[in-house]
């Protein structure tokens, strides 16, 4: 289910802290006693009330940081300081040894909240294709055997390389004709200066003049008509050059195929040998600096897209799992005039630069659909991967002091590309746990709280 969300346009600052688990800490205790009000600060709930799970760590955590943390336990500390029982009130202690290192080393990373600025997005996810508009199918024009090939699959190629050549009796039979018409519009045309000439000395006639015109005229247009033939077959005019020599020997009836544009060769399926046809594909050639990605809108989302095509160029974003990190740019072009019956959506489809060739047609993406056409606001976020819930409350793990960490709830906003809007619960540079907070979620929520009372 598609939702609008935005995308990040700024940045959050990362600040590392020195943090450590604790090991073994908060082992529950069949036979308990009950924490009194005086010292916990919470109602007497009987026996099981000091590690009633949802509910004990709910209302310590309806009070502030340090009147929860601070208060002591049935062991006569201060909470957060006992290992058995500081899950209550949602405190976990780090190490320095799982803080994220420049190396690669740790799992846990934490970031200070910032105002950042954000521009509405459209998430959705998509598939990388070949740019149709850039793509050549490559098959000769004329039937011949195929005598050699010279780039293979892979290979990047300018336009004008030689693809392969093909030996052909049709094109032989064709250089023939074009050479007869070219001598034959030679000699015409010495006939008709000759003819003029006469004229011209009172020697000969008008009538002969324009015969020898006509005659050199047709000759000239079965000339023009041959060249026009060899070029619609592939041959070039420094091919036609060349083959005016008096010694262009074997190169008669060899049809050199070109590459119409510079670009990769994706498919291929000449082998020398073998017998090519007009329609039969040979190779496949396209442009890969930019490439398409065809998305999927659900019809709920068609009238803000919409909307925002009216306003100017929309432009889009793409991750793939491949470039962790990385971010493609395009541009939509086209949304689709139909609706799936089956999926109830609407192809989109958006052209994006690959200019080191690092999208591959066939991949899976995520898009994110700018509809505020380049336009930001400043907001309160946090990373979407810091975000948990717990019985329909949302909250992250926020640094207190030292090596100590405590469950804040928060209040959410909107949900941008990859962030969150923060509401209420949170100040910006204040320090939260992101990568790897959900080590703090299995092991203090799962474990202490209850498996299962945590999503």
């Amino acid at each position: 289910m598609n939702e609008r969300k935005w995308t990040i346009i700024g940045g959050l600052c990362v600040l590392p802290i020195v943090l450590m688990m604790a090991s073994g800490c908060g082992k529950e205790k069949a036979d308990k006693p009950a924490v009194p009000a005086a010292e916990t600060g919470r109602e007497d709930r009987g026996d099981d009330a000091g590690h009633g799970h949802a509910e004990g760590a709910a209302t310590a955590l309806a009070a502030s940081i340090e009147e929860r943390v601070s208060a002591k336990c049935e062991h006569s500390v201060p909470i957060y300081q006992c290992d058995e029982c500081r899950y209550e009130a949602g405190v976990v202690k780090l190490d320095a040894s799982l803080l994220k290192r420049e190396d690669g080393a740790g799992l846990v990373r934490t970031q200070a909240v910032a105002r950042t600025k954000m521009s509405e997005a459209l998430p959705t996810t998509g598939e990388v294709a070949l740019n149709e508009n850039a793509a050549v199918h490559i098959s000769p024009r004329i039937a011949g055997i195929i005598e050699s090939v010279s780039a293979d699959i892979g290979a990047r190629v300018k336009a004008g390389d030689t693809l392969l050549t093909l030996a052909s009796v049709e094109l032989g039979k064709t250089l023939v004709e074009y050479e007869r018409n070219r001598t034959l519009s030679e000699l015409s045309e010495k006939i008709f200066t000759r003819e003029t000439k006469l004229r011209d000395q009172k020697v000969g006639s008008g009538q002969d003049v324009i015969a020898a015109q006509m005659t050199f005229e047709q000759h000239r247009a079965d000339l023009k008509a041959s060249e026009q033939t060899l070029h619609v077959l592939g041959l070039t005019e420094a091919d036609l050059a060349g083959m005016r020599e008096p010694a262009h020997g074997v190169e008669a009836g060899r049809l050199p195929v070109r590459a119409p544009i510079t670009g990769t060769i994706i498919e291929k399926h000449a082998v020398a040998g073998e017998m090519a046809e007009p329609g039969k594909d040979l190779m496949l050639l396209s442009d890969l600096t930019k490439v398409w990605v065809w998305a999927n809108v659900h019809s709920r989302d068609l009238v803000p897209l919409l909307a925002a095509e009216k306003r100017g160029p929309v432009a889009v974003e793409i991750t793939v799992a491949a470039f962790p990190g990385r971010k493609f740019n395009g541009v939509l072009n086209y949304v689709g005039a139909t609706m799936n019956e089956q999926t109830r959506t609407v192809k989109v489809r958006a052209t994006v630069e690959n200019p080191d060739l690092e999208l591959r047609p066939g991949m899976f993406c995520e898009a994110a659909i700018s509809l505020g056409n380049g336009q930001a606001e400043e907001v309160l976020a946090a990373p979407r991967a810091a975000m948990f819930s717990d019985e329909g409350k949302s909250f992250v793990f926020k640094h207190w002091k030292d090596d100590f960490f405590v469950r804040q709830d928060v209040k959410k906003g909107r949900e941008f590309f990859g962030m969150v809007e923060i509401l209420e619960g949170l100040q910006a540079g204040e320090v939260i746990v992101t990568d790897g907070s959900f080590l703090l979620k299995s092991d203090i929520l799962r474990e202490k709280m209850g498996a299962g009372c945590a999503d």
